[in-house]
């Protein structure tokens, strides 16, 4: 299990029906053992920056009708994409939140007068079941020309730990869902990804929840985006050696329907567009490669300032235990 060789390898186990072949995720100039003394341009050589602009990107967004998701959609057709597959469970529902933007391709090309123009891309209403393996492949054999994946889809249950087999229960269900669903889009969208010339970018929403758990009541859905978190440090050294971003995002509580049910927090939460908007100004750069570690609204910054230190000798250092 060392310097996390059992995680990698596990992740390729489970890539190999998907026609994967396993790749060396160490980079020509990385020390086997601590990987001291290389940057991630030097460990990932292949990886570039995204660009000053998004405009023009083709994204795939799940979980995209309502929350988190919609706020993505709507940010990054504010930011000129060209394209935006919006995969959830229900397909009308979709369709009913960007019904503006369905037939924006047709405005487009009929439009005579330039200022009648719409700025903004074509929604494409995709139906997605995380938990339905099958719906997960056939929105990639769809989205072949994607730039961008961010995976926002997840649920939540209030479970404690001591709830019997009620909370077995449900802990299955969002491990189903939180991290198997995440691994299967993984591996469905990796070979597309790795065609975008060191520009792909492959995104997951983990929460603040993947790094400790606050209460008693998030106890399986803490445990669930620790494991996809887990998920995510491996996937970063792998698609990172075929050139593909791998951005890990952990918000704080948000104002969206998964808090509705707690007033005094969703009062005092920030906007969903505040996680869609802090991740499209994260990977603009012509210059910077898009962070691994995103923490998008204030309470998140906390943790992560108190993370930062840990991160840096572990993620970006390569120091797997800590090492000074």
């Amino acid at each position: 299990c060392q310097n996390g060789r059992f995680v990698a390898t596990t992740c390729w186990l489970f890539l190999r029906p998907y026609g994967w072949q396993k790749k060396d995720t160490r980079g020509p100039t990385a020390d086997p053992h601590t990987m001291e003394d290389t940057t991630r341009e030097e460990k990932y050589p292949l990886l570039q920056p995204i660009g000053d602009s998004i405009e023009g990107k083709v994204v795939l967004v799940t979980g995209a009708n309502r929350g988190i998701g919609k706020a993505f959609v709507d940010s990054f057709l504010d930011h000129g994409v060209s394209k935006v597959y919006a995969a959830c469970r229900s397909v009308e529902s979709a369709e009913n939140a960007f019904h503006d933007h369905l037939e924006a391709s047709t405005q487009n090309t009929e439009s005579t007068d330039e200022k009648e123009t719409p700025k903004f891309g074509i929604v494409v209403p995709l139906r997605l079941d995380l938990g339905d393996p099958e719906t997960i492949l056939e929105i990639a054999r769809i989205a072949t020309d994607v730039d961008i994946v961010v995976n926002n889809a997840g649920v939540l249950t209030r479970t404690t730990a001591l709830e019997g087999e009620t909370a077995v229960h449900n802990l299955q269900h969002e491990m189903e869902i939180n991290v198997y669903g995440f691994l299967r889009l993984a591996n469905a969208f990796a070979p597309l990804l790795e065609t975008r010339g060191g520009k792909g970018i492959l995104v997951q929403i983990n929460s603040v929840a993947s790094m400790r758990c606050a209460v008693a009541n998030a106890s399986t859905y803490s445990a669930s985006k620790a494991a996809s978190f887990s998920i995510t440090q491996a996937l970063r050294g792998q698609l990172g050696a075929i050139g593909v971003h791998v951005v890990s995002v952990h918000p704080g509580p948000i104002n969206t329907d998964m808090i509705a049910d707690v007033p005094a927090l969703a009062a005092i939460a920030p906007r969903a567009a505040t996680v869609a908007e802090s991740l499209i100004d994260s990977i603009r750069s012509s210059t910077n490669l898009p962070p691994f570690l995103l923490f998008p609204d204030q309470k998140a910054k906390g943790l992560g300032k108190a993370y930062q230190s840990y991160a840096k000798l572990v993620f970006e250092e390569g120091k797997a235990y800590g090492e000074e």
